[in-house]
């Protein structure tokens, strides 16, 4: 069965198409900025959580605005946003921001799950509430270039890059068809750029040396630094998972 690229926190939205209202932050030019860089499932969701928020803060300013434009655009998947969305929540958290039902909308949470939420980031990009159970698929990425995904050779290796997050992985086993890729991965979105032959030396190890003693990935093959995730490579795709042990 073919497998489209997707995040699991995404499978049961029920996306509305939001108002978005006249403020000190263009927010149609960010859903159109957003929509443009990071597709329309992106943008849709953008405007969903962005215009929810605003709804629930009407009297908020520009800063309170960025706040939940920041975070609105980290959950709709650009992954651009995720450090600053982050440091926006805590602040917002300790009570220098929004409030925390503006908080919740901009996220899709619940009020009771934005406090957790942000204490399983501290742990891990893939941290989400719900999502904790053992082995538990937490994304789809890649695909068949036919169909509109990125590779046309399926990933045949992949490696642990020096960032939590991060995956080197290697698509094509013929001079022709291989290919080297950064996958840099949370719970929300991810990013794949394809890696000229040298660029994989930006790691401290060198690229040929790890490739040749790179192993199945059937068991899956844990993030750098973190418990947070690991990674298989079949068919056209790479999928995340929750480590098989409990966190």
């Amino acid at each position: 069965m073919t497998q489209r690229p997707r995040h699991l926190v995404n499978e049961s939205l029920e996306l509305t198409d939001e108002a978005l209202p006249a403020t000190s932050v263009d927010l149609a030019l960010s859903a159109t900025r957003i929509q443009e860089r990071h597709g329309d499932a992106a943008g849709a969701r953008y405007r969903h959580f962005i215009g929810r928020a605003v709804a629930a803060a009407p009297a908020a300013g520009r800063d309170d605005l960025l706040t939940l434009a920041a975070l609105a655009a980290w959950r709709s998947g650009a992954l651009g946003f995720r450090t600053d969305a982050l440091a926006r929540l805590e602040r917002s958290l300790a009570g220098d921001g929004p409030a925390l039902p503006a908080l919740a909308d901009a996220l899709g949470l619940g009020e009771g799950g934005v406090a957790p939420f942000a204490a399983l980031q501290r742990r891990s990009r893939f941290g989400w509430p719900g999502l904790h159970t053992p082995g538990e698929l937490l994304a789809v990425i890649g695909g068949f270039r036919g169909l509109y995904g990125p590779w046309s050779a399926p990933p045949v290796a992949a490696l642990a890059g020096e960032r939590p997050g991060t995956f080197l992985i290697r698509t094509g086993s013929s001079a022709v068809s291989a290919g080297d890729w950064l996958l840099t991965a949370d719970v929300f979105g991810h990013t794949l750029m394809r890696l000229a032959v040298d660029e994989t030396e930006h790691e401290t190890i060198e690229a040929d040396d790890r490739w040749e003693t790179a192993g199945d990935t059937a068991a899956g093959l844990a993030e750098a630094g973190a418990a947070g995730a690991v990674l298989t490579v079949g068919a056209y795709t790479a999928q995340v998972w929750t480590p098989e042990e409990a966190r």
